[in-house]
């Protein structure tokens, strides 16, 4: 049975929810329990291949609208943990650490993914590379 638009969207909505919840226990395991106050987080769908990006100065994460596909569940995941361990790291350790160093990998194993730099493209539903 195919959902209707409204029923898509209230599972949307709690899919959204879930990750957020889910973005707040990272940010307690990280000790960094306003995170989620302080970030804002946005979709589109004009990223090419990436997945995400955050900006460090303002606190805006980016994320590809192909990860809100079906199939995709994981690697939103892991791509929000990954752009958040970005800015807790900055905030830790100040804005000179290297980008996918020791002290952005502490943080993504904290959060219980191996810690990896890019995600191939063939692993995402939907990405045309």
């Amino acid at each position: 049975m195919a959902m209707n638009s409204r029923q898509e969207e209230e599972r949307m909505q709690r899919r959204l929810e879930s990750l957020y919840r889910e973005a707040q226990g990272w940010a307690a395991t990280w000790g960094l329990s306003r995170l989620m106050r302080d970030v804002d987080l946005e979709f589109s769908d004009a990223m090419g291949s990436a997945l995400g990006r955050c900006d460090l100065r303002t606190g805006l994460v980016s994320l590809n609208g192909v990860l809100l596909l079906d199939g995709n569940e994981e690697l939103l995941r892991e791509t929000l943990c990954h752009e958040l361990a970005h800015i807790v790291a900055s905030v830790r350790y100040g804005p000179r650490i290297a980008e996918h160093g020791v002290e952005w990998s502490e943080y993504m194993a904290r959060a219980g993914f191996v810690p990896r730099p890019v995600i191939a493209a063939s692993l995402v539903v939907g990405l045309r590379p």
